[in-house]
Formats: C-alpha cells, sequence, structure tokens
C-alpha cells in the first residue's frame, strides 16, 4: 500500500475517533458600512462557548480579478481593541474608523477578519482536536454617491447548458443572494430559484453555469441584490 495512503488513513481515522473541540461566536452585523455620515461603525462579538477565546482584528484590502478574490494586508482603518479575551457567554464591541476620511467616486473594500488564537485549553480531554475560528466580514466605505448599476447576459455554450454573466457597472458592491432564469413564452417551465452568495466588486462580473431547458428562451431574471428583489432584462451574447 502507498505510504501516502496509509498516512491519509491514519489521519482519518484520527479526525474520525478523536474529540473535536471549536469555540462558537455570534457576530453582528455580518457586513460593515462607513460613510460620510457614519464616520464610526461597531460590530459586536459573543463568545457563545463554555471557554474564553483569544480573538485578534486584522484588516485587507479587497479586491477582485476575473472574478477572484485578491487580498492585501491593509492599516487603512482603526480597529479597537485590537486583540481581546472573551470570556465564555459575554459580548465584546468592537469600534471601527478610517484613519484618513477620504470618501472617494467608488466604494472602497475590505475584508475585517476577527481571528481566534491558540491558547492554554482549562479542558483537556486527551486527543482532542481543536478549531480556531477566523471569521472574515465584508467591510465597505462608501461613495459620497451611491450609483447600484448592472447587467445581465446569457451565452449560449452548448444545447443544455447557458453561461449567466452579472457585471457591476455601478459604483458599490453587489451581493446577489439568490437568481431565477424567466421566459415570456405560454409553455416555457421556469427553472427553480438559484441561491447563491455571491459579491460583486465594482466594475467586475460573476459568472454561472446553468443547465437550461434547450427549447425555451429565457428574456428575463428576477433577483435578489442588496436585499431587494428586481427583475432585469437578460441580454444575449
Amino acid at each position: 500500500m502507498d505510504v501516502g495512503y496509509r498516512l491519509g488513513l491514519l489521519l482519518l481515522g484520527f479526525l474520525l475517533t478523536s474529540p473535536v473541540f471549536a469555540n462558537v461566536y455570534g457576530v453582528t452585523p455580518v457586513q460593515l458600512f462607513l460613510s460620510s455620515k457614519q464616520m464610526i461603525g461597531v460590530v459586536s462579538v459573543t463568545n457563545e462557548s463554555e471557554e474564553s477565546g483569544l480573538l485578534q482584528l486584522s484588516l485587507v484590502d479587497w479586491k477582485q480579478n476575473q472574478g477572484k478574490d485578491i487580498y492585501k494586508k491593509s492599516h487603512d482603518i482603526l480597529m479597537t481593541p485590537p486583540l481581546f479575551k472573551l470570556p465564555p457567554h459575554k459580548t465584546q464591541v468592537i469600534r471601527f474608523a478610517l484613519k484618513h476620511p477620504v470618501f472617494n467616486a467608488s466604494q472602497q473594500t475590505y475584508r475585517l477578519h476577527i481571528k481566534e488564537l491558540e491558547q492554554p485549553r482549562q479542558k483537556k480531554l486527551g486527543q482532542t482536536l481543536y478549531f480556531l475560528m477566523d471569521i472574515s466580514l465584508p467591510l465597505f466605505v462608501q461613495p459620497q454617491h451611491v450609483l447600484e448599476q448592472f447587467v445581465w447576459s446569457t451565452q449560449r455554450l452548448n444545447p443544455k447548458h447557458i453561461k449567466l454573466k452579472l457585471y457591476n457597472d455601478g459604483n458599490v458592491t453587489l451581493f446577489v443572494k439568490e437568481w431565477q432564469l424567466l421566459s415570456k413564452e405560454p409553455q416555457a417551465v421556469m427553472p427553480q430559484k438559484k441561491s447563491t452568495f455571491a459579491y460583486v466588486l465594482p466594475h467586475q462580473s460573476h459568472s454561472w453555469i446553468v443547465a437550461v431547458n434547450s427549447n425555451t428562451k429565457y428574456t428575463d431574471i428576477k433577483s435578489n441584490i442588496n436585499g431587494q428583489s428586481k427583475k432585469s432584462v437578460l441580454h444575449r451574447l
């Protein structure tokens, strides 16, 4: 038997037979915003576990290129407390603000990480696996004038599949929760709503490969974007 395969089986056996422990945290809100009207933001973290947690804050600049997320360490935003211990069933309020309050024509996008650090545990249960949480929250610095604008399009790949594309032509991020293709044909069978979890930054796009009925012509799309239900025309490429 291959050595790597044997090691894999041993690790799998260890994972299946060892107790697994992880602190559980509640965070609210899950999307963070700063603007000229809201210069200071807050986020609350609650330890819902039976052991204390040691948590550290960090910030990354968030960009996208051809559907891929790109992160770079940033110090643009002040966050306090940067490091804190959170006892069981207690809540810590985190405050954050721009170091230099400048609001561009386009939204500035970041991700705030709340990372749990390793520390000695009160309860030791032999060979216990401890998972450390790393919570990533989108943080948006809003432009002076918000423009939410986008274009949906489709491209036929083969008789049973199309490429559905959303292009963000505005200056703020689009959060897509679900969408549904629509047709004006009387006998057309409408596909079910598709749940998704996609962020599309300004002047970027996101695509889905969709299995469809080859005989149906889809003309519109109904979507939930930034918490609002919207109906849009489908452009054909």
